[in-house]
């Protein structure tokens, strides 16, 4: 048995600590903030829940996988329902489209936006589906230790049926030339922290998951299964340390010997950093143990950040069903001003997230509970007068598209930026969601599980592979563990 400590309850953290419990460990979660969840933390506030981060429950088969390893169901776990229409997407020239969780509906809305549109939708997602396949069979759940596990001849050859090398806007142009119907599938890049012309055209698999799949609800929203699985660690022997920031990690001859917090110490045999990943090796590590010094984070193409709003309306908002997105005619000024000219976008996109339309513990009866997020680059000055501004900016363009006025019915608000990502979850620059999935920080391009310096120090989450979202952070843990074992690091 290892005595094991995982810095940080995000979903990485959970994962992992519930995985090496049930091997029979000891294992224990420091985690800095209040609550499990990371940044799918709750916030509760004059009489509403609001999910503070992740919003959509999207490829289920992950969650039913890890379920599984507790003798679970996720299903009924979670209570899961389907959403339908699975969103409602706003464009401003005042077109108003519902994606539906029924595949054959859609392939009815394709027809309408361009000619032979059902049929292209069709042989498009056949093509997702075989790089969903394929993915999952060879690039998915594995570990990428050297270049050379990646550039192997049968990875090279998969690769290339993956479309590795073209980007994710390429490969829905060529099938599809009706603006609307681009933007009905690219959105998706939005969730890899990318711009579709620059995410690898493979995660198209992620549309094959949206229309063959489905988006679901569990019950408690995304901080909901947080804390199901927080309830699996803890029934499985875990240890949690709540409002406990990690300050150091003591390393003597290449080995973490001690996990050093604000409250005490903690001896270990393994160590497990599910924190930000710059902050742990730059900010918890000396110097001469770092893998990735800090000359390394500044070559990186960081992911999205994100302006947020919660906010509680005293009235029912006509129009929205539960996920909600508004998209601009012409939406790649939005995209240069986040990765080629940072700045806050003159035009943004944005999602609107309204959990009370089928949940009625996030809301007082009556009343409507509204999550709004705006990507926007990284690293940008971040004042309140500048995150005031802005929300004013995205609630006039919500009243014009939906035509429903707001702003006067606002009963609570609370906005999250740049410097609360910095302050609660230590985030590089303020990122919401890491490394962005550019071709060169995909797969073997991004940091590894395992410190090339420190023995027994390994990394979970998003940063890893595979990368950015809820799903592929428990594959992440997974992917660790089953790796720990193989090596008989455990042992």
């Amino acid at each position: 048995m290892k005595d094991i400590v995982i810095i940080g309850a995000g979903y990485g953290g959970l994962t992992a600590s519930a995985l090496l419990a049930k091997e029979g460990h000891n294992v224990t979660v420091i985690e800095k903030n209040e609550q499990p969840g990371g940044k799918a933390s709750l916030l509760e506030k004059d009489g509403f829940a609001f999910d503070m981060g992740p919003s959509w429950y999207m490829w289920p088969q992950v969650f039913e996988n890890f379920f599984s390893e507790f003798g679970m169901d996720a299903s009924e776990e979670l209570e899961l329902e389907r959403l339908d229409p699975s969103y409602r997407v706003f464009f401003s020239d005042g077109d108003t489209i519902d994606v539906s969780s029924d595949v054959n509906k859609n392939y009815e809305l394709f027809e309408e936006l361009e000619e032979n549109g059902a049929e292209k939708l069709r042989k498009y997602l056949d093509v997702c589906k075989r790089q969903y396949d394929i993915a999952m069979d060879e690039f998915v759940y594995r570990s990428y230790n050297s270049i050379f596990d990646f550039f192997t001849p049968k990875m090279i050859v998969n690769g290339l049926k993956l479309k590795a090398f073209s980007n994710f806007h390429k490969g829905v142009k060529k099938y599809f030339k009706n603006p609307k119907a681009q933007k009905l599938l690219e959105w998706i890049t939005v969730f890899l922290g990318g711009d579709p012309r620059n995410v690898p055209a493979m995660y198209c698999m992620m549309s094959y998951l949206d229309h063959h799949h489905g988006i679901f609800y569990p019950k408690g929203g995304m901080n909901g299964l947080a804390k199901k699985m927080y309830d699996i660690a803890v029934d499985n022997g875990v240890k949690f340390k709540f409002n406990e920031p990690v300050t150091k990690i003591n390393v003597e001859n290449k080995s973490a010997k001690k996990i050093i917090t604000s409250k005490k110490e903690y001896d270990a045999d393994l160590v497990i950093n599910n924190a930000d990943y710059h902050h742990g090796e730059t900010v918890l590590l000396d110097e001469k143990n770092q893998t990735y010094k800090e000359k390394y984070w500044n070559k990186k193409t960081m992911a999205v950040s994100m302006h947020l709003a919660y906010l509680g309306i005293d009235k029912k908002v006509n129009g929205l069903t539960h996920h909600n997105y508004f998209f601009e005619t012409e939406w790649n000024e939005h995209f240069d001003q986040i990765f080629k000219k940072p700045q806050w976008p003159d035009n943004p996109n944005f999602y609107v997230c309204c959990p009370s339309k089928i949940d009625n513990t996030v809301a007082p009866e009556g009343m409507e509970n509204l999550f709004f997020l705006v990507p926007v680059a990284s690293d940008l000055e971040d004042s309140d007068q500048i995150r005031d501004e802005y929300l004013d900016k995205v609630i006039e363009k919500f009243e014009k598209w939906t035509g429903e006025k707001i702003r006067d019915n606002i009963v609570t608000k609370s906005l999250f930026t740049h410097r609360d990502f910095k302050e609660r979850y230590n985030a590089y620059k303020g990122t919401g969601l890491g490394m962005a999935h550019t071709l060169w920080q995909t797969a073997v391009f991004r940091p590894k599980h395992k410190s090339s310096k420190v023995e027994n120090l390994y990394y979970t989450g998003q940063y890893n592979h595979p990368g950015v979202g809820v799903p592929t952070t428990v594959i992440s843990s997974q992917i660790l563990v089953d790796e720990l074992n193989k090596k008989g690091v455990l042992t």
